[in-house]
C-alpha cells in the first residue's frame, strides 16, 4: 500500500504487467464523496488542500471529481427520463389526426412531427 492507495496490476492481452493502477482507500473515497456533496466543482485552493489532506496528487482529486460529476449527471438523467416516461404513460393516447390538422399554428404536421409518436 502506498500513501493510502491500493496497487492493482493492469494486464495486457498477453498477460504482462504494464503499469500499476492505484485504488483509493475507503477513507479517501468517503472524504471525496463528502466534499462532492458540499460542491461538485473544485476551486484550485480546495483541490490542493484536499489532495494534501488525503495524500493524493491534485490531479488525482481533479480527475476523481470529474468522473464523479459524470456519474452524478448520468443518475440525474436516468431519474428525469424515468419520471418523463412515467408521466407519458399516464397520459391518454392522442389521436394522430389531431396532430395532422393542428389549428393552433395553422400548419400541416407530418407524422414525424407528431408528439404522440414514441421512439424507443
Amino acid at each position: 500500500m502506498l500513501d493510502g492507495l491500493d496497487e492493482e496490476e493492469c494486464l495486457e492481452e498477453g498477460g504482462q504487467a504494464t503499469e500499476k493502477k492505484m485504488r483509493l482507500s475507503m477513507h479517501q473515497v468517503k472524504a471525496l464523496e463528502k466534499n462532492f456533496d458540499v460542491g461538485n466543482k473544485l476551486e484550485p485552493e480546495r483541490k490542493v488542500k484536499l489532495a494534501e489532506e488525503l495524500g493524493l496528487q491534485p490531479r488525482q482529486v481533479a480527475i476523481w471529481f470529474q468522473n464523479r460529476r459524470v456519474r452524478w449527471k448520468t443518475k440525474v438523467l436516468e431519474k428525469d427520463y424515468a419520471m418523463l416516461k412515467a408521466n407519458r404513460e399516464k397520459e391518454p393516447p392522442r389521436n394522430c389526426s389531431d396532430c395532422l390538422n393542428s389549428p393552433s399554428d395553422n400548419r400541416q404536421l407530418s407524422g414525424d412531427d407528431c408528439p404522440s409518436v414514441v421512439f424507443n
